[in-house]
């Protein structure tokens, strides 16, 4: 049965047929460079997004750091506080 099937296989002409082949490489290259393409574009926007948000961040923070005047009188890292490291280690300078 098996070797039956084998001479019959043997027997048929091959399909060594190679119309359209060159045109399917080129479609394959030209979907491939199109992808590339989209994907600089794409990570070009989220790089200019980045860098906005960056940049609008810190102009929100130097805005918000310009208009509050901190506290030195109070907080965990003062130098000012009555129970700080460095004012138990080296007195109160003030």
């Amino acid at each position: 049965m098996l070797q039956e099937d084998l001479y019959a296989l043997s027997k048929t002409p091959l399909d060594r047929s190679l119309e359209g082949l060159e045109s399917d490489v080129w479609r394959s290259i030209d979907a491939r460079a199109t992808d590339r393409r989209t994907y600089a574009s794409a990570f070009a926007v989220q790089v200019v997004i980045l860098t906005v948000g960056a940049m609008a961040s810190a102009a929100v923070g130097h805005q918000w750091a310009t208009a509050h005047q901190p506290n030195t009188g109070a907080g965990v890292f003062s130098p000012y506080t009555r129970l700080a490291a460095s004012t138990l280690l080296v007195g109160d300078s003030r």
